[in-house]
């Protein structure tokens, strides 16, 4: 059997990413990762069966896509859940791949209904969250959908369990349900993230706020505090803390231009300050891809500013008044959320290019930081750029197959990047596979180019580095400086062949396919040169000098080749007058036998 496999999590000490197998889990070794253990899931026969009785694909559908795999208990074990042929089941097993014996069976792990999807494409998230939670207690907080007809998505969190003397026991469980307020309107899930009191979930949803005006998808950020119990009756199986807010990643102005559709988001392991998103352009307007950050404070003031009410149905949702709102403040994390006396107002009042990953550079000596933008597509390619704006270069990695998921290991320096149908490694520091000349290198926060050998480098402190483009004649020293003599009448190519990423070099000069030609490869040919044509020719980008050519024209040497030269010049141009004149008088000639065969024609010709 074919094993189809999307890479979601690296297992490793250095980094994580999330797999998504058909039918078996796959551990990549990341000291050796053509080293592989595997673990059999697939599911029975009965289940398929069942599964295609349902109407689904047995090929596909009717596979265990594995959507989510967590470390626990410190690296120890690993928590499993998978689609199960459209009947999501969960489970934990060892690092190593290899399953638990009876006497370590988990309490509340078999079903995995609510902690990942039935359905294979459809987008989820969960996130493992050891500390912080009601006494203290490890659980999986996930957002999904839970149920087979896609009727119910959940924000979710699991029975909190504790192991005592190998018994584990189940503690409690909260979840977000669907209701005509809003609380998730068919949610498509992007990310979630562990960070202080709370759990951050991203996804983008039908804006509940939009809907007297039309139909428009938004993008939200929504959290809950760890400590949350639920309510009370009605409210005892529901978010007590529950909050959600829009995230804005647009172009400023009079009219802004949103990019209203989150596809996913990427935190630093190392600064859980910010985060970093890709956002698209709804699918049935103009096609546009743009890469936002936030920072934690933003996302704090949000969650803090004024809550938006809806009084009826035909009503606008308008900011409600700073005197309606109770205390504490509703998405408060207290200790007791059962009790708290804002629950009936916070029930009605909640509204408040494919994949990215980022690297940061700190060169402590210069007191220079640096941060660098991998961002995938649904064509195969990878955009790699520092500080949003500036592109340094685009990896081909798997043309016409989506970026499905990517991740970095800073201890092995490589950037990992799946598809549904490979896995690939490619190192950070790239310098002289990528770059052959000094004024992409110098611009490539991880490389240096050295001058004395006239290569590039990973960056060391003799090494020439500007990153932020500051001193334009820095490669001066290492441009291409050629000395060239011609002889009158001559044709000159002067090649200026630099990999750049979409910018082309330019020279000042007006092109004319007479005289001056730019190459595909951003060369100049100069034709039949004469006395004018010489002097020096510079090719600029940006401001930065690329090549240098100086044409010297040889014009008394050799007198006869300019008399010789001159004569074949004018030859030409008779030739090509010669064959002007022939092709327009076939064409009159055409022109006459057609009139000539017209029944209404008034002109006879005369018979000789």
């Amino acid at each position: 059997m074919l094993l189809q496999i999307t890479i979601k999590y690296l297992i490793g000490s250095a980094c994580q990413a999330k797999a998504t197998a058909i039918s078996k889990a796959t551990h990549i070794a990341i000291l050796d990762p053509f080293e592989r253990d595997v673990i059999n899931l697939e599911p029975t026969r009965d289940d398929v069966v069942q599964c295609v009785s349902k109407g689904k694909s047995q090929i596909f559908d009717c596979k265990n896509h594995i959507r989510v795999i967590q470390s626990i208990q410190n690296g120890d074990r690993l928590y499993v859940c998978g689609t199960h042929a459209h009947n999501p089941k969960d489970y934990v097993i060892y690092s190593n791949l290899t399953h638990l014996p009876r006497s370590e069976y988990v309490i509340g792990v078999g079903s995995g209904i609510a902690k990942c999807p039935y359905d294979p494409l459809d987008n989820s998230t969960a996130i493992y969250v050891e500390e912080g939670n009601p006494e203290d207690l490890p659980g999986l907080y996930s957002g999904t959908n839970a149920e087979f007809t896609k009727a119910d998505t959940v924000i979710f969190r699991t029975d909190c369990i504790i192991q005592q003397q190998n018994v584990w026991s189940t503690n409690l469980s909260v979840h977000s349900n669907m209701t005509p307020n809003g609380w998730t309107v068919k949610p498509n899930f992007v990310g979630s993230f562990d960070i202080g009191e709370y759990v951050y979930f991203f996804f983008r949803e039908t804006a509940v706020e939009y809907i007297n005006c039309g139909k428009a998808v938004y993008s939200r950020i929504a959290r809950v505090c760890k400590k949350d119990i639920g309510g009370k009756n009605l409210l005892a199986h529901n978010w007590a803390t529950y909050l959600k807010a829009r995230l804005n990643c647009s172009i400023s102005g009079e009219f802004p231009f949103y990019f209203n559709e989150i596809q996913s988001v990427y935190q630093l392991p190392s600064d859980k300050s910010r985060f970093y998103a890709t956002f698209t352009t709804s699918t049935n307007g103009l096609i546009g891809s743009a890469v936002c950050s936030f920072h934690i404070n933003e996302v704090q003031a949000a969650f803090n500013g004024k809550f938006k009410e809806q009084s009826s149905s035909n009503s606008a949702w308008l900011p409600v008044l700073n005197s309606r709102v109770p205390e504490p403040r509703p998405g408060t994390c207290v200790n007791d959320t059962s009790i708290c006396p804002t629950l009936y107002f916070y029930y009605k009042r909640d509204l408040v290019f494919t994949k990215l990953v980022v690297d940061k550079i700190r060169i402590d000596i210069l007191n220079q930081e640096y941060t660098v933008y991998y961002v995938g597509t649904n064509l195969g390619r990878i955009y790699k750029s520092e500080s949003l704006s500036k592109l340094l270069d685009i990896f081909d990695v798997a043309p016409n197959e989506a970026i499905q998921v990517m991740g970095i290991s800073q201890a092995r320096k490589s950037l990992y990047v799946a598809t549904d149908h490979r896995i690939k490694q490619i190192d950070l520091a790239m310098c002289n596979r990528r770059y052959d000349n000094c004024f992409r290198c110098v611009r490539d926060p991880y490389c240096g180019w050295d001058k004395e050998a006239n290569t590039c480098r990973p960056y060391e402190l003799d090494l020439l580095q500007d990153v932020a483009n500051e001193t334009s004649d820095i490669c001066d020293s290492s441009v291409l400086k050629k000395k060239i003599i011609v002889t009158y009448g001559q044709s000159v190519h002067l090649g200026c062949f630099v990999k750049i990423p979409e910018d082309k070099g330019r020279y000042e000069i007006k092109y004319s396919p007479t005289k001056y030609i730019e190459t595909t490869e951003r060369g100049l040919v100069v034709v039949s040169v004469n006395e004018a044509d010489g002097g020096r020719y510079d090719c600029h980008l940006g401001g930065s000098l690329l090549c240098s050519y100086n044409i010297t024209v040889d014009a008394h040497s050799n007198d006869y080749q300019k008399i010789y030269s001159d004569w074949c010049h004018e030859f030409e141009k008779y030739k090509t007058a010669m064959k002007s004149w022939e092709k327009k008088q076939a064409q009159c000639s055409s022109r006459q036998n057609f009139s000539n065969q017209h029944p209404n024609d008034v002109f006879r010709k005369n018979n000789v």
